[in-house]
């Protein structure tokens, strides 16, 4: 799974109810802000429809104003939509300046070997990200400080699990449908390759185990 909690903005209410992923939610259109618009991550907020608090609490939220927001992250393979965001909880009653945008990604892996060099000491890297049991798969950058250049050299290879902690960035070229997306990583971890044992061949009094014999013209 993959854990977001972010200062989030509302910008309006998805009228009709949502069935995704089994349940249905009420919607709602929103962004984690940015100094500006083409730098905004766009979500599609999910919250259960069923009655209480939290259901209350996400409908009583007043357009254009921000709710700090945990829940799950999920990813599409159609990167001109916005990311799915499954609310776990919300607070309306923050300070309207307060930022925060912390995202592990728990369910990702290297998409390549190549480490590509970015401008002002960021190197970057493709990882992929699936649903829950799909074969779904969305791609974005994982970009890091080079001071963790080594350590990714290390660990790096291709299909390899990686749980990565960051934040979420977009960028939007005018005219594009389709964002530049990537999550910028404090730090990440990976499990540790265990070489595979071997077993042992059998032993015994037969011979022929270490000799091949040519295949017979039929």
């Amino acid at each position: 799974m993959n854990f977001i909690a972010a200062t989030v903005e509302l910008r309006n209410f998805i009228s009709n109810p949502i069935n995704a992923y089994g349940l249905d939610y009420i919607g709602a259109d929103a962004v984690i802000p940015s100094g500006n618009s083409a730098g905004e991550v766009k979500l599609r907020l999910l919250c259960y429809n069923r009655p209480g608090p939290k259901l209350e609490t996400f409908g009583g939220w007043k357009q254009g104003t921000r709710a700090l927001i945990t829940g799950n992250l999920v990813f599409s393979d159609d990167t001109s939509q916005p990311m799915d965001l499954i609310v776990t909880t919300i607070e309306p009653n923050i300070p309207q300046d307060m930022f925060c945008n912390q995202v592990v990604l728990g369910n990702a892996f290297f998409g390549s070997d190549e480490i590509k060099d970015r401008k002002n000491s960021q190197i970057a890297i493709k990882i992929g990200t699936t649903l829950d049991n799909s074969d779904v798969t969305t791609w974005l950058f994982m970009e890091t400080h080079d001071s963790r250049k080594t350590k990714l050299t290390e660990r790096v290879r291709k299909g390899r699990p990686i749980c990565v902690q960051g934040y979420l960035r977009e960028y939007r070229k005018e005219g594009d449908t389709s964002p530049y997306r990537a999550i910028v990583a404090n730090d990440f971890t990976t499990r540790k390759d265990r070489e595979q044992s071997g077993r042992k061949a059998a032993t015994g009094s037969a011979k022929g185990y270490a000799e091949v014999d040519p295949v017979p013209d039929y």
